[in-house]
């Protein structure tokens, strides 16, 4: 029979837990105030190639010591487009390893050395740092303090378990199928949303003899699966690019756990085979074997993974934005990140819809866009003109909602002017498209003309957008490539021309009787508002790559004289 613990003992081991999960939330907390920006920058760095990605995820779990909290990051990451598919699952891959140095570090403290010579200190320094310090010191002194609560939780669990040996029948738990161990680590794990606090309260019950280390085994491979929920929860209502990713990280985990379970008894003898005796280190050494062979498997196929999870998982768009609501605004470097994709996805916009005024549409030139984008350009191709322009609206204004949240939290200096620089460039990108909508009745007039003059005019107009659009095109000759402060100017130099020579011709052809007095207006305001959607796109562009000065000596460049006249 299974005995029931006292109530002592009971108290003991649920408080030790919830200490430890409590310790474990302030160590979190810290350390991703004192490094949580460097981290992000480290995971996107690394995430260039799938074994930097796995680097990435393994050294920052290791860092933060939990999965959970990478793994929650990465899905901000790939919502904001800070990190690809590709990258993000191996940094997820990595984090899966990362997360076993927990498990070390408590076979070698948790049950090598008296917690309580060490709990104490920590707790009483680290308490009084956090308490009376500020800015980075009092972080400092809230890691001392997480990191002495978490000793004492351990050192609670440590005891009360071990007391439970003389009131359970180990014979009793030696019935329970491999299986059954293994549901009760996912479902704990699930519950406490820890593998290393499963772990935990597994190598205590190893220690006390109360399981076997097969079985502690099978509880290791349920914990591993379980905390997949918690990037699940994280991806509930995210986009489809969290979903992948949140799909890949169960997908990986139950693929790896079953390796696990099928191998456990062949593992477990390779690690004895390589002379770890001691059962508490047997188990931690399985946990790092399997999550490391599933690595192992993976890795080689981390595109082809990528591109079955995008096929498996497709599009559910709902909103115009597609990078905002993937962040929280309080996530200042990956809320930044979004804005500005937000930003480049309304220029790409833009350039489209001044396209599709001139019927039948023009054809963008071949070369890259002004402004790297990442994903869709339009929700969908059949769009016509007014649908297309209240888009833009729309995503302007989801933009600007958004903005006015982000401003409210902290931000550098520099992320402060980086928003104010990218809302300048939406405004201008969207000044743009409200002046082309404002000719397109004047452009379809031309069109359907019989006259010889306006058809003329209809296509030099036409001529002129194309050679604009190639101008525009040629700016970033790589997808990489920025623009430069001259190259703008230049484009600006080269359409302003253009427009003073149409406005020189609309004249002449007024002096020579050749234009219809009602179609007079119509063409200089075309001309005009043309030069005004040019110049509106070009100071976004400026205000997206250039500095803010530079910028700034874009926007106020002198206009034509026939321009300022109307």
């Amino acid at each position: 029979m299974i005995g029931m613990p006292t109530e002592i003992d009971f108290w003991e081991l649920f408080a030790g837990l919830i200490l430890f999960l409590f310790a474990m939330s302030q160590l979190e907390s810290a350390l991703k105030s004192l490094g949580g920006r460097s981290l992000a920058r480290f995971l996107k760095q690394q995430s260039e190639n799938r074994f930097s990605a796995v680097m990435g995820g393994l050294v920052g779990t290791a860092l933060l010591q939990s999965s959970s909290v990478v793994a929650l990051m990465v899905l901000a990451f790939v919502g904001a487009g800070l990190l690809s598919l590709a990258g993000a699952l191996g940094v997820i891959f990595g984090s899966n390893l990362g997360t076993t140095f927990t498990g070390w570090i408590i076979a070698t403290l948790g049950f090598k050395v008296e917690l309580f010579s060490f709990s104490l200190p920590l707790i009483a320094i680290g308490g009084m740092v956090n308490l009376f310090a500020h800015g980075r010191l009092a972080e400092f002194g809230k890691v001392a303090l997480g990191i002495g609560l978490l000793l004492m939780g351990l050192q609670f669990m440590t005891t009360s378990v071990a007391s439970l040996e003389q009131l359970i029948d180990v014979h009793d738990l030696a019935n329970l199928a491999p299986w059954q161990y293994l549901l009760f680590g996912v479902v704990v794990a699930a519950v406490i949303q820890s593998s290393s606090a499963t772990m935990m309260i597994t190598l205590a019950a190893l220690n006390a003899d109360i399981i076997s280390l097969p079985n502690a085994a099978a509880i290791a491979i349920g914990a591993d699966l379980g905390t997949t929920t918690t990037v699940m929860l994280g991806a509930l209502k995210g986009s489809t690019p969290k979903r992948q990713v949140a799909a890949g990280h169960v997908l990986f985990n139950v693929s790896t756990d079953l390796i696990a379970f099928i191998l456990r008894l062949p593992l477990l003898g390779v690690i004895a085979a390589m002379g770890i005796e001691d059962p508490l280190y047997s188990l931690v050494a399985f946990h790092s074997l399997f999550n490391l062979l599933g690595l192992c498997v993976f890795i080689p196929f981390t595109t082809q993974f990528a591109n079955l999870l995008r096929r498996l998982i497709k599009p559910e768009e709902t909103h115009e934005a597609t990078y905002l609501a993937e962040v929280s605004s309080g996530a200042s470097e990956a809320a930044l990140h979004a804005t500005e994709s937000e930003a480049a996805l309304l220029v790409t916009r833009v350039i489209h819809l001044i396209a599709i005024a001139f019927n039948p549409p023009i054809a963008l030139p071949p070369g890259e866009y002004p402004v790297p984008h990442e994903r869709e350009i339009l929700r969908s191709p059949t769009k016509d003109f007014n649908e297309s322009y209240q888009s833009i609206k729309r995503l302007e204004g989801e933009i600007l909602d958004f903005a006015i949240r982000l401003q409210a939290t902290p931000l550098q200096p520099l992320e402060s002017s980086r928003l104010g620089q990218l809302l300048v460039a939406v405004r201008e990108a969207t000044h743009s498209a409200k002046s082309i909508k404002d000719i397109a009745h004047n452009l379809a007039e031309f069109r359907i003309s019989s006259k010889e003059t306006e058809l003329g005019y209809r296509q030099f107009f036409r001529a002129d957008m194309q050679r604009f659009f190639a101008d525009l095109f040629s700016l970033r000759e790589t997808n990489e490539s920025t623009v430069q402060f001259d190259e703008l100017v230049e484009v600006v130099n080269k359409f302003e021309k253009r427009h003073d020579q149409v406005h020189e011709k609309i004249y002449g052809d007024i002096q020579r009787g050749s234009f219809s007095e009602s179609r007079i207006s119509s063409a200089l305001n075309v001309n005009r508002e043309i030069l005004i959607s040019n110049r509106a796109l070009i100071v976004a562009l400026a205000y997206f790559h250039l500095d803010e000065q530079q910028a700034e000596d874009i926007a106020h460049l002198p206009r034509p004289v026939a321009t300022r006249l109307g």
